[in-house]
Order: C-alpha cells, then sequence, then structure tokens
C-alpha cells in the first residue's frame, strides 16, 4: 500500500511539474488546397515534397502548393493511407492502403518521372533515339566502374532505338572526382569523351593530376588546350550544371540511372530491357 500511494504522488507531482513548464504554442495556418475529389485520408512524402490525398477510388499526388501531379487509380474500398521510405538511403517511398471494410491492405511502390537535360551530355548510340538512358556517375565511384559492359550489352542489343547519356555527379568525399570530371569534360572538347572516360575508370585507384595528362597525352590530345580546357570556368559549370540536375531529379549517390526520366532499380541487361521495351512499347501505343 505504501509503494501505491508513493507511486501516485510521484506520478501526480510529476505530473504537476509538467503542467507547468508546458509553453505556450506558437503556430501559423499554412498553405491549403482544395483536392480534386472529397479527401478520405491523406499523407506526406518522406521529403516533404509531396502530399497523396486519398479519395476514393484514387490517391491524388499533389505538391505542397497544391498542384496536382498525377492519379492514381485504386480500389475503392480502401480508406486509409500511410507512406513509408528512407530519403537519406535513397529509398523510394511507399503508398500503403487499407480497407476497414475488407481488412485489404495494398502497397504500392512509385517513382517519378523526372525530366534531366542532356543538350550538353556526351553519349553514345544515335542522337535521336527514342530511349535515353541517362547516368549520373563519379569516376571514384567502384560501382560506376563496372556499368560499361552492362550499356554495351544495352546498346549491341538496341542499337536503332537507344542512346546512353553521361551527367557528372562528383560524391563530395572523392577527393578526385571532380577534377577527374573536368579532366573528361576538357576530353570531350576534343572528341575523345569516351576513351578518356574508360582510361579514368582503369586508373581509378591512381587519379591525380599528372595522371590525367599522362592520359591525354596517351589519346594524342592537344595538351596545351586540354590544361586550358580543364581550368576554363565553363567546363566548372558544366559540372556543376551537371550536378545540379541530378540533385533536381532526385540523385543521391552513385550510379544513378534513368531511362526516360524513370528511375532504374534493376542495373542488369534484362532489367534495363525491360523498362526499355516498356517504353519502346508506350511510343508504338501513341502512334
Amino acid at each position: 500500500m505504501r509503494i501505491k500511494t508513493f507511486f501516485l504522488m510521484t506520478f501526480f507531482c510529476v505530473m504537476g511539474l509538467c503542467l507547468t513548464a508546458q509553453a505556450k504554442v506558437d503556430s501559423e495556418l499554412g498553405t491549403s488546397f482544395k483536392s480534386a475529389a472529397a479527401p478520405l485520408d491523406l499523407a506526406s512524402s518522406v521529403n516533404g515534397k509531396y502530399v497523396f490525398v486519398l479519395s476514393k477510388g484514387s490517391v491524388g499526388i499533389y505538391t505542397p502548393d497544391g498542384k496536382l501531379v498525377d492519379a492514381i487509380a485504386v480500389d475503392p474500398s480502401f480508406n486509409r493511407i500511410s507512406v513509408a521510405g528512407l530519403d537519406l538511403a535513397n529509398l523510394e517511398d511507399k503508398i500503403y492502403l487499407s480497407s476497414e471494410s475488407t481488412g485489404k491492405v495494398q502497397e504500392i511502390n512509385f517513382s517519378f518521372i523526372v525530366s534531366i537535360d542532356t543538350a550538353a551530355a556526351p553519349f553514345l548510340g544515335m542522337p535521336d533515339a527514342p530511349v535515353s538512358i541517362v547516368i549520373f556517375s563519379d569516376f571514384q565511384c567502384p560501382y560506376c566502374s563496372k556499368l560499361g559492359p552492362i550499356f554495351d550489352e544495352v546498346l549491341q542489343k538496341n542499337p536503332e532505338t537507344v542512346k546512353v547519356a553521361y551527367k557528372h555527379f562528383p560524391i563530395r568525399g572523392h577527393a578526385q572526382a571532380l577534377p577527374a570530371a573536368l579532366a573528361a569534360i576538357a576530353a570531350q572538347k576534343q572528341g575523345k569523351f569516351w576513351e578518356f572516360h574508360d582510361l579514368l575508370f582503369q586508373n581509378m585507384r591512381d587519379l591525380k593530376p599528372e595522371k590525367y595528362l599522362e592520359l591525354a597525352t596517351s589519346l594524342g590530345l592537344n595538351l596545351e588546350q586540354f590544361k586550358k580546357d580543364m581550368a576554363d570556368p565553363q567546363s566548372m559549370a558544366q559540372a556543376s550544371k551537371d550536378q545540379q540536375d541530378g540533385v533536381a531529379a532526385g540523385v543521391k549517390g552513385t550510379p544513378s540511372i534513368f531511362i526516360n526520366g524513370r528511375n532504374v532499380k534493376d542495373r542488369t541487361p534484362a532489367g534495363m530491357q525491360k523498362l526499355i521495351d516498356e517504353e519502346l512499347a508506350k511510343i508504338r501505343s501513341t502512334k
């Protein structure tokens, strides 16, 4: 009995302290918008960039200011929605829907289709190919170095319909990633980007200023022009633009690959071919 009394006294004392210590809440109304249909439930994306509004038979995807991005048709019985993901690990959002009436739970995996500027990007394949593969890469990324044979296989299988474009995304913790990108841009200006690209990955563990000059010499590049182009602010601007484009597309690490703006999760030749075939089927269906 003494123990219970002591516990109750302690509990109420603590609660009393908490109540007296509570601060006033400072609040203000944020933006508001009207959804296309009566909302049943809503959730926010992990990064806060989107609001998912569940209505009868659909999930509307909105920007925080109320612009409708897209809508996904769903079972009309669903009346609850939640979102899971891990933004820091570049894991995309998953929507979970549930129905009180049926007990059904549905997972929806999705990613946003993004627009990526490749006007200045070096590429392999046909310039007007209907399917564009864009890779954001870093010359000190070991995973990036293994992608060459995969892209070769994809291009061999789709010589008229696919092109591969390269975008620089030097990781901050890689000391030579940006200098290597500038060297590759300098080589691009002399028409030798892909040859230099391959040599950089072959010498990935030995990247340094002298190595860039050595590789440029081996390719017969004009060294004086090469050095000028490496130091040219336009080269830095190109590398920075690539990185900004990557950030806008949601890139957080390398390699990141997009096929016609769709983020590629399965980087095997078969996985990429599946997306390529889907994109070609879309194009055929609109003709």
